[in-house]
């Protein structure tokens, strides 16, 4: 094509745009050669847009357009070009035939259309895009709703950290600024509620201060956030020394290190711990290790201790009477990862390690060294607090990475009654979200 033929060429398809259906416009991007093909992008492009919302497209910034090529719509967000594949967007449809907002989830099936589908139109509308699919359907896609699901890495980061903030690890430093909240203004106020629920995913411990000296608080404060979650131990469980004891923290023992219920699949997220009365001997001191900071030095130091701990597989077992008969056995790593590769989980318990060992032969003794450094890790001075509760005091940990262990009860008769209780952690997170969602709306 000549220049007086382009020229010529796109004056009829402007016109021919304005009188007929626009659907029938962008069909002939997929049937040209590479240079005709750009140049009716970039007409189709001119034609099939209207200027946007001023504040976010202005002056020569491109209106959306469609990318044949990449199969994407493409809009320019806040001075920044973003692409949007047009699988998703039609997946995502925001359309009440599409979508229920109430619930906040899709109505239509992935069965239910075509994943090869065209847009055939785009057009900038108030504060949004408008595409028209070429089976008829209209989608409106707001620019703030696109922004906050932008596809660069950074939208993407940002948004884990708004599913679960990033973690600060610690050491014995923790000690000289350890993380508080008062109980009475938890329970009256959302934003120390907030800040609370912040601060035990952050450090994953958060000491409560001015709890009632009853019991009764522990499940107050679990239905403040949600609910608790019921194990064999029941609701709202005591641990005092006991003549029969079904749990090792029934007995004036040292409790080592440890994660709570490691023989739960759906092991709780977070584990209160209320002091009513505390040990009146030497003796009774809460401990805690941050076990993703300990799990990150052995990582550093011992990769191949890390690496056995991390994908064998071992038992841990629970059997007994409480306030149920139970007999709770599961099968998993020590340490567990998420999709991306993350530590997030710790199955640690010597008390609840089962003798049954599921690993090849030429494995144990090196299984036991990487078990016996980890351990070390933990207990060394460096890596860990100690604090002796008062009554009114309740420990709060995350327990999936906070692990904590109690020092002998000197004498062996004790007075030491705690109540403690046990949540999800999914209810935690849950919690965090809703409060601060009601204070953004507030502001």
């Amino acid at each position: 094509m000549n220049s007086r033929t382009l020229l010529r060429f796109s004056s009829k398809l402007r016109s021919y745009a304005k009188q007929r259906s626009y659907a029938t416009v962008p069909k002939l991007l997929f049937n040209t050669k590479n240079t005709e093909r750009n140049l009716l992008k970039t007409i189709v492009h001119r034609t099939l847009s209207t200027k946007s919302d001023p504040s976010v497209l202005t002056g020569s910034t491109p209106s959306p357009w469609l990318d044949v090529s990449t199969r994407r719509l493409v809009v320019n967000l806040s001075g920044v070009e973003e692409q949007f594949p047009w699988v998703w967007l039609r997946d995502s449809c925001q359309c009440k035939q599409c979508f229920e907002p109430i619930s906040s989830c899709r109505v239509v099936n992935l069965t239910e259309w075509d994943l090869n589908v065209r847009p055939v139109g785009v057009q900038a509308v108030d504060s949004g895009v408008e595409i028209t699919w070429e089976d008829g359907h209209v989608s409106v896609f707001g620019l703030d709703w696109l922004t906050s699901r932008s596809f660069t890495l950074e939208k993407r980061v940002e948004f884990r950290r708004n599913v679960s903030m990033p973690q600060t690890l610690w050491g014995r430093e923790l000690i000289d600024d350890v993380p508080t909240a008062d109980y009475n203004h938890i329970m009256e106020d959302d934003k120390a509620l907030l800040n609370w629920l912040e601060n035990l995913d952050k450090y994953g411990f958060v000491l409560v201060r001015n709890t009632p000296v009853r019991e009764g608080p522990v499940p107050a404060l679990q239905e403040r956030v949600g609910f608790e979650k019921m194990t064999h131990y029941g609701p709202g469980y005591t641990v005092v020394v006991r003549a029969d004891p079904a749990n090792i923290s029934h007995t004036h023992h040292r409790i080592f290190f440890h994660t709570d219920l490691t023989y739960y699949d759906y092991m709780p997220g977070a584990v209160f711990l209320h002091c009513i009365e505390q040990h009146a001997g030497e003796g009774g001191e809460t401990m805690l290790t941050d076990g993703f900071h300990a799990a990150a030095i052995l990582k550093t130091d011992y990769p191949e201790m890390y690496k056995l701990l991390s994908e064998t597989v071992t038992s841990f077992r629970d059997v007994g009477t409480d306030y149920i008969q139970f007999d709770k056995i599961t099968q998993l790593p020590f340490l567990i990862h998420n999709a991306r590769g993350e530590l997030s989980r710790i199955n640690w318990s010597h008390f609840a390690r089962d003798s049954h060992l599921d690993v090849d032969l030429e494995l144990v003794e090196d299984l036991f060294k990487a078990m016996r450094t980890f351990d070390d890790l933990m207990n060394s001075e460096e890596n860990h607090i100690r604090l002796k509760m008062v009554p009114g005091d309740m420990v709060t940990v995350k327990n999936q990475r906070i692990l904590h262990g109690r020092s002998e009860l000197q004498g062996g008769v004790s007075g030491r009654h705690l109540q403690c209780g046990y949540m999800d952690w999914d209810e935690i997170r849950s919690a965090a979200r809703v409060i601060r969602g009601k204070m953004e709306s507030d502001s």
